[in-house]
């Protein structure tokens, strides 16, 4: 028999991200405090994304505060029929585009993804995560950013390990497997108080993701902070 033949690719590095103490006087502290005065009494206007284009219809709602329902957190609408058969041929064309990009090229969009949370916009979805689902400091750094930013980032590794790996061949025979997108699209309802899953969700090919009317401006940083991948999202984008 000959020798058997194992094909794989070095992985990338990633390791867990870090959970931040927000100990007087310190940074991510003091950062957090700024971003929670700057949310004080706003009200963010969010619209649904089809593709590029942002959509407004008649059918608007408010999203409050868990913890002062005298706050309107965000300014939200409710997709029609019409809107989301739309939303499914952008998705269904975005894919196509998706499809063409290499494994590793697609891996740096959402390893930039968490550089940008654990770095400049950490701040600012944490307080978003507070102040929209009623959660403690504690539980925002855990769900909003060290988990999704391991979301973003062991997705990446898995994927490219994924494309790496190929079946055991017994020469002169050779096996090989072709990975390629699903077909159609994925219909992707998050939970209103999870951000982490909110931002995880919009990490597929051809798919349509909506909150169920809560939590809003969470969701909507997730999707900011994946801003450099194509708007396969066609968003009712309801999230704080």
């Amino acid at each position: 028999m000959g020798r058997l033949r194992w094909k794989h690719t070095s992985s990338l590095k990633v390791a867990n991200e870090p959970i931040l103490a927000f100990t007087q006087g310190s940074p991510e502290r003091d950062a957090l405090l700024k971003a929670l005065k700057n949310l004080k009494g706003q009200t963010e206007a969010i619209p649904c994304v089809v593709g590029d284009e942002e959509v407004w219809t008649s059918d608007v709602r408010y999203q409050l505060s868990p913890f002062n329902h005298g706050h309107k957190v965000a300014k939200f609408c409710y997709a029609d029929k019409a809107l989301l058969n739309k939303a499914i041929e952008a998705a269904l064309a975005a894919r196509k585009e998706w499809d063409l990009k290499p494994v590793a090229d697609r891996a740096q969009i959402f390893l930039k993804a968490a550089d940008m949370l654990s770095g400049p916009r950490r701040a600012e979805v944490l307080a978003k995560t507070m102040v929209g689902q009623g959660k403690t400091v504690i539980q925002a750094e855990i769900d909003a950013a060290a988990e999704l930013i391991d979301f973003f980032r062991f997705n990446a590794k898995f994927a490219v390990e994924l494309e790496g790996e190929q079946p055991i061949s017994v020469p002169p025979s050779t096996n090989h497997v072709v990975y390629r997108g699903l077909e159609g699209f994925v219909a992707a309802i998050s939970p209103f108080n999870f951000t982490a899953i909110g931002g995880n969700l919009a990490g597929a090919p051809a798919l349509m993701v909506r909150s169920r009317g809560q939590g809003e401006l969470e969701l909507v940083m997730a999707q900011i902070s994946n801003q450099h991948s194509p708007r396969l999202q066609a968003w009712e984008k309801r999230r704080w």
